[in-house]
């Protein structure tokens, strides 16, 4: 994630959080990725952002299209201040950013949990609270199935990751036996 991301999406959580709490920093979050998926969905809005060709069209269009995709100012600020700025390509970033700061200030924290075969509801609920206790917070788990894990599970929070696969096992063999690891 590049640092120009990080900065925007600093700077907008704060505005929001200053404004109103936790509560406007998550309708922050929320508007902005709503915003996003309306990004990603229509080519024209693509295009209108992106083509500078179109900047004075944009200020105008730009408007409307915020009015009925995002209710909150501190979201529509955001995007109407990447707009100008011609910063429309980290978009994402930024989204993902807000997102993980949101998180946090909740005290929440999203984890990826990669499996060989699908997930039992009560595997996901005890993934969940080991990685919670671990983590000192509440964790919602997203769960995907990789059938060339072999067996095992890697869970990533974030930067953190907690590799018990069969295929993590296999490899670490391999380097203890040809005498390059631990």
């Amino acid at each position: 994630m590049s640092a120009v991301a990080r900065r925007y999406a600093r700077a907008a959580v704060e505005a929001a959080e200053a404004q109103g709490g936790t509560a406007a920093v998550q309708e922050l979050a929320r508007d902005f990725a709503a915003f996003c998926e309306a990004f990603v969905a229509s080519s024209e809005l693509r295009e209108l952002l992106v083509n500078p060709a179109f900047k004075i069209e944009r200020q105008k269009v730009l408007g409307g299209v915020l009015a009925k995709v995002v209710p909150s100012v501190s979201a529509s600020r955001l995007v109407t201040l990447l707009a100008e700025a011609d910063r429309i390509a980290v978009l994402d970033e930024v989204r993902v950013a807000i997102a993980e700061l949101a998180d946090r200030a909740s005290g929440r924290a999203r984890a990826i949990v990669t499996s060989a075969v699908a997930l039992t509801k009560a595997h996901e609920e005890r993934i969940a609270k080991a990685l919670g206790t671990r983590l000192g917070r509440t964790v919602e788990l997203s769960v995907r199935v990789d059938p060339e894990l072999l067996g095992g599970l890697v869970c990533q929070v974030g930067d953190l990751t907690f590799d018990s696969s069969l295929r993590r096992q296999l490899a670490v063999m391999r380097e203890r036996l040809e005498g390059r690891g631990p």
